[in-house]
């Protein structure tokens, strides 16, 4: 069997071929980190939170859910739209990333669960911040792996998201009515270890 891809046809052994050599290499690239492998789990990072925040936003109860509901949508058009630019850049780079639902799950850091949608609002807003800090673990690791790359674009993309990061964790910890570094999991956790 042939595949036909524009002008080229290949064969289904030569797609397996292709596809062997490209998971040999992402074993290889996530036991020595690279700057793309680390962007492999920032974009499965991306691609979990745009859908917990679909959960949380078609969910949301109360009086204020208008309000939270219009926050968790910029929220979700933003992480969309640094997915999309991760994801051109990656492949202008000729990287290899993710691409599959099964490959997202494996990559990520981030959980899921039927039963947020039961949650209150202040639960997921409060979950979203955790989530974002989760995400900047391996936005502040692709950093120097880019710089120590030369890879100058996904340097940029990745201080792009974490200025976003940063401006997004500060808007719902405003609406939770916290200061910027109350309640998050990973920050607790480092003063802990001092």
């Amino acid at each position: 069997m042939s595949v036909t891809t524009g002008m080229k046809s290949i064969t289904a052994d030569q797609v397996k071929e292709q596809q062997a050599a490209a998971a040999k290499q992402a074993d290889h690239d996530h036991h020595v980190p690279t700057a793309g492998a680390m962007s492999g789990h920032v974009l499965a990072n991306l691609q979990v939170l745009i859908r917990k925040l679909t959960q949380f936003r078609v969910t949301l109860r109360g009086v204020a859910s208008e309000i939270d509901r219009q926050l968790l949508d910029q929220l979700m058009q933003q992480a969309q739209d640094h997915f999309d630019d991760l994801v051109a850049d990656l492949a202008a780079q000729g990287e290899d990333f993710p691409t599959t639902t099964a490959e997202f799950g494996e990559y990520t850091m981030l959980k899921e669960d039927p039963a947020f949608r039961f949650w209150t609002n202040d639960m997921k807003l409060d979950a979203v911040v955790n989530d974002i800090d989760t995400c900047q673990l391996f936005v502040s690791r692709a950093i120097p792996l880019a710089n120590k790359e030369n890879k100058a674009v996904l340097a940029a993309d990745m201080l792009q998201l974490q200025r976003w990061h940063e401006q997004s964790i500060l808007r719902l910890q405003t609406r939770l009515g916290r200061q910027v570094t109350a309640g998050r999991a990973l920050l607790d956790e480092d003063e802990d270890d001092d």
